[in-house]
């Protein structure tokens, strides 16, 4: 029986309705569905951000004492292969930097994660991989010595992780995790034959003096579940331009060798450092990369090397300050790199945050790393330092006086 024009169009209103209940319905589960996923996310970063901000309490075992003079000086000898630098000026002298081979702890190997880097800094097993991203130097003595007027020098060493930061969610393989170590070495108090005064932990009790920190290091790592693109080629897309006409620069390749004597100078089992077989096949990457504090030693060495010629007939000495650091691109193994740097202006020193003993006023210094050649050429890691100048030590018979 045919439908009557009524009726048709009352089931056309009904089925209207009924189409749109469903779309409405749908609609509304992907809504929820999307609310749902997205609280979910939400809950898992914020736990992950918990989790981060707990890292903060881990302790870090240091070493602390004597400086190390005999990996001090072996770390000059092992550079002079590969840079032109002087011999020491002063046999019980630190140069800038230097500190790297001193006051490292050495973890149980059972504390060492896959890669032979420590476990402690990592957020958990999940980021499997490490590099170093750059890092922050202050200098709060003009010159720090071996040895000083009473004998050996002593130093309390503290160590923390103080920053952790999630860059991406908590979720995603592509998101990076950046911590920060701190590390700072004090003075410390001495008794009256001159020895350091310990406390019930037989640790080495800081100086009570106002301007008791000798140096301060913040050292930036990034942790990721995988590697990206980015640093899995020895020759990167990225072309970034670097400083032209530098008043000082040196140029070197950094061998298997020197990574290997940087490696057990700071007590480094990072094996990306050393094995090329493991580099390739475990991080992607095609050889072993330079590491981030051999990065900031070679800058730092180059920089002193240009003041030292600035310093040629004056009666005040140029010493560096502060000293940042940032990897832009990897350093590897075998890879010819030139390190540069360039006086900028004169900068009026805040006293409200450079509690130091140095004069002012202060220089300012680009210091850089380049590699590649002709077109191919492209900054690869970008410094600068602030830069002050002070009264040069007076020798004494150990070739040196504590400032």
């Amino acid at each position: 029986m045919p439908l009557s024009t009524s009726s048709l169009r009352l089931l056309t209103q009904r089925t209207c309705c009924q189409r749109r209940r469903i779309i409405c319905s749908r609609g509304a589960s992907s809504i929820l569905c999307r609310h749902v996923g997205t609280k979910a996310s939400q809950d898992a970063n914020t736990e992950f951000t918990q989790q981060l901000e707990d890292m903060k309490t881990r302790e870090l075992p240091t070493e602390e004492g004597l400086w190390d003079k005999r990996n001090i000086q072996a770390l000059r000898k092992t550079l002079q292969s590969h840079l032109s630098l002087p011999e020491f000026l002063y046999p019980n002298h630190i140069p800038p930097g230097y500190h790297q081979v001193s006051f490292n702890s050495l973890p149980d190997e059972h504390e060492l994660s896959h890669d032979g880097a420590e476990q402690r800094h990592a957020p958990n097993d999940e980021w499997r991989y490490r590099v170093w991203a750059g890092g922050f130097l202050e200098f709060q003595k003009p010159f720090l010595w071996t040895d000083g007027r009473r004998g050996p020098e002593f130093a309390a060493v503290n160590e923390k992780i103080t920053d952790t930061r999630l860059i991406g969610d908590a979720n995603a393989l592509n998101s990076k995790v950046m911590v920060t170590l701190t590390k700072s070495l004090f003075a410390p108090e001495l008794d009256a034959q001159g020895q350091p005064v310990r406390g019930t932990s037989n640790e080495i009790c800081i100086s009570k003096a106002r301007l008791n920190i000798l140096l301060k290091e913040e050292k930036y790592l990034c942790f990721m579940r995988e590697i990206p693109d980015s640093l899995k080629s020895a020759s990167s897309a990225r072309r970034i331009s670097f400083p032209t006409d530098p008043d000082y620069s040196q140029t070197m390749i950094p061998s298997a060798t020197l990574l290997f004597r940087f490696s057990a100078l700071t007590r480094n089992a990072h094996v990306i450092h050393l094995d090329g077989d493991y580099t390739r096949q475990v991080y992607g990457l095609p050889m072993p990369l330079v590491h981030g504090p051999l990065t900031s030693v070679l800058m730092l060495d180059v920089l002193g090397e240009a003041l030292a010629l600035q310093n040629i007939g004056q009666s005040s000495a140029l010493t560096i300050r502060s000293f940042q650091y940032r990897n832009i691109l990897p350093l590897f193994v075998n890879e010819r790199i030139t390190i540069a740097c360039k006086k900028l202006h004169d900068v009026k020193p805040d006293a409200t945050k450079h509690r130091t003993e140095f004069g002012t006023p202060l220089q300012k210094w680009d210091v850089w790393i380049q590699k590649g050649a002709g077109r191919d050429a492209t900054l690869a890691v970008r410094g600068s330092a602030l830069v002050s100048s002070v009264t040069p030590p007076v020798p004494e018979q150990e070739g040196g006086s504590v400032i």
